[in-house]
């Protein structure tokens, strides 16, 4: 029987070829395993990567491995593993690394042995006669190029003072996986660092929003008493309490009720935007008849449609009763939205008919009037925009109520939508969850 040594000494050299390239592949996804593991790990990314390159170097033997960010043509240390001597590695990069890589403007996988340059066979570009000059480049260097989401980031940098060692195909695939891990785990980082910037951003945004809100509820409050003030002293001269008034006064008094009275909703309307969006804005839900909440509406505006000579009518559907809601604010909604359609209409009539559809409650306000533009359409629910048309220079608004509208149906996880037809009418719907 043949001892193990004759058994080993028959096997042919390509037989020992492929048995290093098994134990390469063991050992290599051994490696990219315990890679894999350490980036999905609670370190920091700092850690991850030094141990990173700790793993390599003590892997393949070498003295130093470097990770270089180059960004807009500046060379920065992104971090190191095996280099004691700060000022050393700064040399190095300059003198003996920047050589190399000088040599094109490709990003390319470099390694270089006793002092020659070899690429790559998909590379054309041979550095063994710009380096072969060098005298001071007695060591082995590999480089290989970073990329993060196909953007060039910088080289992972492989170096030993051995100059007889040398880098296998193997082993550069190896470490050309790694680094695509290591560009893995750099850009999960950036993306966080981003998603922390941008809430940190909307914290700042939403605490100034606050403040805002904060400052403009306190200025609506400080505004409303002496409005009321100005109203009431404006009604006793109107009625002539204190004594009778000629007609100049009179209308000096009624142009004082009429400013007073624009300015007070103004503020009120103000007021209940910046509580909304201040999240601050609180519903109190009652069960209440469907008709008592129109009617009541329809009260408040009949004297300004019967001003106009405008039918005022109302069609309610045999299928609707009783909702759940806050009674004032759809109150309020239906107000503004009569009161809009009334001003905006000169002849014909104004329409409230209300349906149950599926599982919504529907409060369409149908007039006659004049329709708005598309181009109009679309800002026509932010705040202090208002249609510029004769009918809206006639009637002074305070370009709040749709916005405030549609903030108070959203608060009752409903909806308030638009159809028109310009010149022929509109049709504003609110929706309400039942």
């Amino acid at each position: 029987m043949n001892t193990l040594t004759d058994q080993y000494s028959e096997i042919s050299p390509e037989e020992t070829k492929m048995s290093k390239i098994f134990y390469h592949q063991n050992w290599s996804q051994q490696l990219i395993r315990q890679i894999y593991y350490l980036l999905n790990s609670d370190l920091d990314l700092k850690e991850k990567i030094v141990d990173i390159l700790a793993l390599i170097g003590e892997t393949y033997k070498i003295d130093n491995v470097v990770l270089l960010r180059i960004e807009s043509s500046v060379c920065q240390i992104y971090n190191s593993w095996g280099v004691r001597d700060k000022n050393w590695l700064e040399n190095f990069v300059d003198q003996q690394w920047f050589t190399l890589v000088s040599c094109s403007n490709q990003h390319q996988i470099y390694q270089v042995c006793h002092g020659e340059g070899i690429c790559r066979e998909s590379c054309e570009i041979s550095h063994s006669k710009s380096l072969n000059n060098k005298s001071r480049f007695h060591c082995c260097l590999l480089s290989l190029p970073l990329y993060i989401s196909q953007k060039f980031f910088g080289y992972l940098i492989l170096q030993t003072e051995q100059s007889e060692r040398s880098f296998s195909r193997e082993e550069i695939e190896s470490l050309e996986i790694i680094t695509y891990q290591i560009a893995i785990a750099i850009q999960q980082n950036q993306l966080i660092e981003k998603i922390e910037k941008i809430e940190l951003e909307n914290k700042k945004l939403q605490s100034s929003s606050n403040h805002k809100s904060d400052y403009l509820s306190h200025v609506s409050h400080e505004l409303r008493t002496p409005l009321a003030g100005i109203l009431g002293f404006s009604k006793m001269l109107r009625e002539e309490i204190y004594g009778t008034l000629n007609e100049k006064q009179k209308q000096y008094v009624n142009g004082i009720r009429i400013s007073g009275e624009h300015l007070l909703a103004l503020v009120n309307d103000f007021l209940d935007l910046s509580k909304i969006e201040a999240n601050k804005e609180e519903l109190f839900l009652e069960t209440v008849a469907v008709e008592d909440i129109c009617l009541a509406a329809i009260s408040i505006v009949q004297p300004k449609a019967n001003e106009q000579n405008l039918d005022l009518i109302l069609k309610l559907s045999d299928q609707v009763d009783f909702c759940k809601v806050d009674q004032r604010k759809i109150k309020q909604i239906l107000i503004n939205l009569l009161s809009n359609a009334i001003k905006f209409t000169e002849k014909g009539s104004v329409t409230l008919q209300v349906e149950k559809i599926d599982c919504l409650l529907t409060f369409c306000v149908i007039d006659t009037g004049i329709g708005i533009k598309e181009e109009d359409q679309k800002k026509l629910f932010q705040p202090f925009q208002q249609i510029h048309s004769n009918l809206s220079r006639k009637h002074k608004g305070t370009g709040l109520g749709l916005a405030l509208s549609r903030k108070l149906a959203q608060l009752h996880e409903g909806n308030l939508t638009l159809k028109s037809e310009y010149g022929k009418g509109s049709c504003f719907t609110l929706e309400l969850p039942l």
